[in-house]
């Protein structure tokens, strides 16, 4: 599956406080996003959903700020920015004895990804992110045994003759329904994301 980015269109959206509909997406896509990031670095849940939510506060204070182009920085690596720094700080208030600038809170800083790894793990995260929440857009448009052929194959990584037992179904029966739900999702991503034009590449 490609490498999906924010649609331009929602980040303009979300400049907009009253545009409910589309923080409500905004947050869809990159709370999931956030949580799991800082429960990869020990946060317990109730601390990674107040940091997400300040994530999406600090978004709200400076989005009218970012400009989506090429020249001026990626969205991803603007949100990674704010999340890490959003971290950094919750994990300092987390160790209030030790001293800011000890040896022990420098081991705390250290023990954070560098930005390649929070690259990464954002990237990794908001695809698996995207692919859900287009999944689920389109999961209704399909009779259920067109989605569990595709849904066993793809995601659960079943074989199509092991699938086409399974269901007593024709292993070409099998390779179309998946081969039709596969059209319908990079449509649905698409739709959600947008790609530089005239690339065959995604980008933000």
């Amino acid at each position: 599956m490609s490498d999906p980015e924010t649609r331009a269109s929602l980040l303009l959206r979300i400049r907009d406080p009253r545009d409910g509909d589309a923080w409500d997406q905004f947050a869809s896509l990159y709370c999931p996003v956030v949580l799991r990031l800082a429960q990869h670095r020990g946060m317990q849940p109730a601390d990674a959903d107040d940091l997400a939510q300040q994530v999406l506060i600090a978004v709200a204070g400076a989005i009218d700020r970012f400009e989506p182009d090429a020249d001026r920085g990626k969205f991803r690596t603007w949100l990674r920015t704010i999340a890490r720094n959003a971290i950094i700080n919750a994990l300092a208030r987390q160790v209030p004895d030790r001293a800011a600038g000890g040896s022990d809170m420098i081991d705390l800083l250290c023990q954070l990804p560098d930005s390649d790894e929070i690259t990464r793990t954002l990237t990794l995260d908001y695809r698996r992110q995207i692919f859900h929440v287009a999944a689920e857009q389109i999961s209704g448009e399909f009779e259920p045994t067109t989605w569990q052929a595709f849904w066993d194959t793809v995601v659960l990584g079943k074989s199509v003759s092991q699938v086409a037992v399974s269901m007593k179904r024709s292993t070409g029966s099998v390779y179309t329904a998946r081969s039709r739900v596969m059209s319908r999702l990079k449509q649905k991503v698409q739709e959600l994301d947008v790609r530089e034009s005239g690339s065959g590449e995604p980008s933000c």
